[in-house]
């Protein structure tokens, strides 16, 4: 694999290659028609970056761990660039999410949840699918006798949809929840996140989002990170998206503005942060985010068309792109392939845009239509409604 600076260059012309690729009228199918005018663009091309950012990082991870290293930092120690993308992009994830969610209304909490079951449930289960199936073949050979009862309870963890956070060996096979990068840990906190808002929403109707914020941030930095410093640091980012969601309307600052200060705080929290999940780094991550919830969008290159359409398919990237990179590096283990770092940058970077390709069609055969079937209320919510009705 490329030393970290040419690694960095090509990362750069793989962007310049996806912005000519999926700008063009073959992926115009990915196009927002319905509400564009309601949808703030450049959060979806930060999610495409967000999404890429974790890919670029589980790059160097899973090329290591078929080198018979750890799957850790330690691992792949002279990337500290590398290391500090995956951190990142989970961190602006987790505020997209509290800002999306800061001053929702919802008329129905079971409508709520059906949404959100649909959102994350259809690229979940396809992702844990492949998970299995793939486990099972490459065991197929050593698996003498099995344990059904063993087995399915496996199975059944795998298909959790986030909400437990446990992914068990399957069939034997050696770190299992490697085979899709492990990224389904973020899940669990989001449904977290969900399963908390209507206590938060009756809290935040009485007092305002800000003193609420200022509460979870309080009790975050004060008591919670004295014993789960990692726990704290994941509650403060979806605040700090609630809290962007109220300043950033009373914030005047110019575009140029907003765009120098992103710039800037990127620079820093790769240069010179230590790590991104450190609380001492929370108020740059902050002004990051609300400069961002302000409109910014790094000088036009969040609303460009093909980052803010593959956006869309930003939560098939994030749980697929895991399968991708262990295919690549196993099949080349199988084969006991002896390739040079040209040959690897160049079978990587097929299989990653392969990987963009996929993850667009199932966005548009799979998440899409979910998503529009989540929007309708299913018969047994209109029956629970209509019984209520009928009890006042």
């Amino acid at each position: 694999m490329l030393v970290q600076h040419k690694l960095m260059l090509w990362v750069l012309a793989l962007l310049c290659l996806i912005w000519v690729l999926f700008r063009t009228r073959l992926f115009q199918f990915l196009d927002h028609k319905s509400n564009a005018k309601f949808r703030d663009e450049h959060l979806d091309g930060l999610r495409c970056f967000l999404a890429l950012l974790v890919v670029f990082s589980h790059y160097p991870y899973s090329y290591a761990y078929f080198q018979g290293k750890v799957w850790s930092w330690e691992s792949i120690a002279e990337y500290p660039v590398f290391i500090k993308m995956g951190s990142f992009g989970v961190a602006l994830f987790f505020m997209i999410s509290g800002y999306l969610f800061a001053s929702v209304q919802p008329k129905s909490w079971l409508l709520f949840y059906q949404k959100r079951f649909y959102r994350i449930a259809p690229i979940f289960l396809l992702s844990s699918i492949c998970c299995i199936v793939i486990a099972f073949y490459l065991q197929r050979n050593h698996i003498q006798t099995l344990d059904i009862q063993s087995t399915l309870n496996q199975i059944y963890l795998w298909f959790d949809l986030g909400i437990i956070g446990q992914k068990p060996t399957l069939f034997g096979f050696p770190d299992s929840y490697l085979i899709n990068a492990g990224v389904t840990w973020t899940l669990f906190w989001e449904w977290a996140f969900y399963f908390s808002l209507p206590v938060l929403f009756l809290i935040r109707d009485k007092i305002g989002i800000i003193k609420l914020a200022l509460a979870i941030l309080f009790i975050c930095i004060y008591f919670v990170s004295l014993h789960r410093g990692f726990w704290s640091v994941l509650i403060s980012f979806f605040t700090i998206g609630a809290v962007a969601k109220e300043l950033a309307p009373k914030i005047v600052i110019s575009k140029k503005g907003c765009d120098l200060g992103i710039v800037l705080a990127i620079l820093f929290m790769f240069a010179a942060a230590d790590d991104i999940y450190n609380m001492v780094y929370l108020p740059v991550m902050a002004i990051l985010f609300i400069l961002i919830a302000m409109g910014g969008d790094i000088f036009g290159l969040l609303r460009a068309k093909a980052f803010v359409r593959l956006g869309a398919a930003s939560y098939s990237i994030y749980l697929l792109h895991g399968i991708a990179w262990f295919g690549l590096n196993k099949y080349i283990q199988l084969q006991q392939l002896t390739l040079s770092r040209t040959q690897y940058t160049v079978c990587s970077t097929a299989v990653l845009l392969l990987l963009l390709l996929v993850c667009c069609l199932t966005y548009y055969y799979i998440e899409k239509p979910c998503m529009a079937w989540g929007r309708r209320p299913s018969k047994w919510i209109k029956a629970l409604r209509q019984d209520a009705a009928c009890r006042r």
